[in-house]
């Protein structure tokens, strides 16, 4: 079986997508530090908001992988990082080591293939550039955002969204992003939805 370590989070991350996550555990910044030394990526899954990391027990079926792309130390001795998602996982089993750092087991899910934005579904991709321009901490991410396809668009508001992990998860499980692009464009019908995240 395939083992990676993993961080509880918070903060939602698929493929594609980038994140700035503070480290403050001392079990993480030693998953952190051993992922910079050995070039080795790490998984994140998902948690609700007010769930404190050091009270998981367990982890929704999917996380996502996830490499470094830059790192900083901060006041109190935590890490800053950026990190990148590569694939989604199907977790099978966890183990907690006595520092309270957790490792999976899992198995290889299959990531969405590209699906090209068309007149059905470009409102996906106008909504989000709306969105990123209210929101330049997280547009700053993207430097190269790629607004045509449909897979990629999704994903971001999926990662954005105010929804419940059980419908996120749902949604991901599905092989492609078909479901999710029905859904969005229902949801975006509330015309208060963008101001809502802001």
């Amino acid at each position: 079986m395939i083992t990676i370590a993993l961080l509880p989070h918070n903060g939602h991350l698929l493929p594609g997508g980038r994140l700035k996550i503070i480290i403050s555990r001392v079990c993480d910044i030693r998953m952190v530090t051993e992922a910079i030394a050995n070039n080795e990526a790490f998984a994140l899954g998902m948690i609700d908001r007010n769930t404190p990391p050091e009270t998981v027990t367990k982890i929704p079926a999917i996380a996502t992988t996830a490499i470094i792309q830059d790192f900083n130390a901060v006041a109190g001795g935590f890490l800053e990082i950026i990190v990148e998602g590569t694939n989604k996982i199907s977790i099978l089993d966890l183990t907690m080591a006595h520092d309270n750092l957790l490792t999976a087991t899992y198995e290889p899910h299959y990531n969405w293939p590209n699906i090209r934005i068309n007149a059905e579904n470009k409102i996906l991709t106008d909504k989000l550039k709306l969105l990123f321009l209210s929101m330049p901490e997280i547009s700053q991410r993207y430097p190269q955002p790629n607004y045509q396809d449909a897979t990629w668009v999704c994903q971001h508001w999926l990662e954005i969204l105010p929804i419940r992990i059980k419908q996120k998860q749902t949604l991901i499980h599905y092989p492609t992003a078909e479901i999710t692009i029905n859904f969005l464009l229902q949801l975006l019908q509330n015309h208060d939805l963008i101001n809502n995240l802001k």
